[in-house]
C-alpha cells in the first residue's frame, strides 16, 4: 500500500491548478555486480573417442540419405501412379457422360409396400391393411418360359 500513495500524490501534482509537491528522492542504491559461475569445462575426451563419435555421425548420415532417396523414389513412383489414375478417371468419366441415359422406371411401379409401425400408424382405422396371404399378381419373380427381361 505505501507504492501507491506517491502515485497518487504524482498525480495530484500534475493536475492543472494544482501547485507542483516537491518529490523526495530516495537514494538508489548501485546494484551489486552479477557474479559469473566459474567457467565449467567439458570433460576432456581422447582422440579416439572422438574419431568413434565421428564415425557414427558419419553412418547416421550415409544411413538418412540413402532413406532420403528411397523415399523421393517412392514419392515419384506413386505420383506417377496417382497421374495414371488419374487419366484413367477422365476416360472413365468421358465413357459414362457419352453413353445414354436410360430411362427411369415410373415410381408407382417400383413404390415398395411400406408397412405401418408404431403405435399411431396401427391405431388408424381409416388405413386399409393388405393381406400378406395372397401373392402379388403384378410381381412375378421368375418369369414364364415365354417372357424375356430387358436389361
Amino acid at each position: 500500500m505505501a507504492k501507491a500513495a506517491p502515485k497518487k500524490a504524482a498525480k495530484l501534482a500534475t493536475k492543472p491548478g494544482r501547485p507542483a509537491a516537491a518529490k523526495t528522492a530516495k537514494p538508489v542504491k548501485a546494484a551489486a555486480p552479477v557474479k559469473k559461475p566459474a567457467a565449467v569445462k567439458a570433460p576432456v575426451v581422447s582422440k579416439d573417442e572422438l574419431r568413434a563419435q565421428l564415425e557414427k555421425a558419419q553412418n547416421t548420415i550415409a544411413t538418412l540419405r540413402t532413406k532420403s532417396r528411397e523415399a523421393v523414389r517412392a514419392a515419384k513412383t506413386s505420383a506417377a501412379q496417382i497421374g495414371e489414375l488419374e487419366a484413367k478417371l477422365a476416360q472413365l468419366e468421358k465413357k459414362l457422360a457419352a453413353q445414354p441415359k436410360p430411362a427411369k422406371a415410373a415410381p408407382a411401379e417400383v413404390k415398395a409396400e411400406v408397412k405401418p409401425r408404431g403405435r399411431k400408424a396401427a391405431a388408424k382405422p381409416d388405413a386399409p391393411v393388405e393381406s400378406h396371404d395372397a401373392p402379388d399378381e403384378s410381381f412375378d419373380p421368375a418369369p414364364a418360359d415365354g417372357e424375356t427381361t430387358e436389361d
